[in-house]
């Protein structure tokens, strides 16, 4: 007899969020280890798909092996990956101003970009990168805010307004994007969840032919987006959205609303 529940014995594939479904801040969810366990034990193949922006892969990983959950560097997508992607296929050798922890930095430079270090060539950058991280300072959104004021262009790794912590929802990027946007006039592109390139990177790295799950929190980053990228999604209740969410929501809904990970995969 399977491990697994007769809804995830459906799907060959995971794609499966981070914050609010295997943890919350530095807090494990119980049964999160044991449902991946299953999952992997069964065969299938899972990603790891996470808007958190201040973390790379590599610190993801250690995180989730820290958590009791077995990963790989290439199972991990952050944020961060599908900003480089992004950049990288339209901004290479271009000059950017960057809102981000130095994870963000870096994934900017191995896109091929220039990082702006100099005050006096802000106005001339061509792209403005945003990424919500602990050490967001004033002079940072001025920075940015000055940029696209000037024309560059302004990508954002995705529009969440609040994350799960352990002391309670805390800002997301969707701030800093809705400062930038209101000082600057300009719109912001949002390459992460739920944007389709996230999804699509996701996806390929997957790399199962079969019907594919998408598990997070949200109603609007997580099932939203898996709706937009045709992947069927399921919603579990230990992060952002709950029952009272839900009842209001009018957008694409969810396969299934378990109360966690474990009730979700396991049997």
């Amino acid at each position: 007899m399977s491990d697994l529940s007769p809804l995830a014995e459906r799907y060959d594939g995971l794609i499966l969020d981070l914050d609010g479904c295997l943890w919350v801040g530095d807090r494990p969810i119980d049964g999160a280890a044991a449902a991946v366990d299953a999952w992997r034990a069964s065969g299938r193949r899972l990603v790891f798909l996470t808007n958190d922006p201040r973390s790379a892969p590599d610190e993801v990983v250690q995180r989730l092996w820290a958590h009791g959950v077995r990963a790989s560097l290439d199972e991990v997508v952050t944020s961060g990956v599908v900003m480089q992607e992004y950049l990288a296929e339209r901004f290479d050798g271009c000059t950017a101003v960057v809102v981000g922890s130095e994870a963000m930095v870096r994934h900017v430079r191995l896109a091929g970009l220039r990082v702006i270090a100099d005050e006096s060539l802000v106005p001339g950058a061509d792209v403005v990168v945003l990424a919500g991280h602990p050490g967001l300072a004033y002079p940072e959104l001025t920075w940015a805010v000055r940029a696209a004021y000037a024309g560059a262009a302004v990508v954002a790794t995705g529009r969440d307004r609040i994350v799960p912590s352990d002391v309670g929802v805390i800002p997301g990027t969707g701030g800093v994007v809705a400062y930038v946007e209101y000082c600057s006039g300009a719109e912001a592109v949002a390459v992460g969840k739920p944007g389709a390139h996230a999804w699509r990177i996701a996806r390929e790295r997957l790399g199962v032919d079969g019907p594919v799950l998408a598990v997070g929190d949200r109603l609007d980053s997580d099932i939203g987006g898996a709706a937009a990228a045709d992947i069927d999604g399921a919603l579990v209740l230990t992060g952002v959205s709950d029952a009272a969410d839900v009842q209001a929501w009018d957008g694409a809904q969810p396969v299934v609303v378990a109360a966690d990970l474990g009730a979700l995969l396991l049997a």
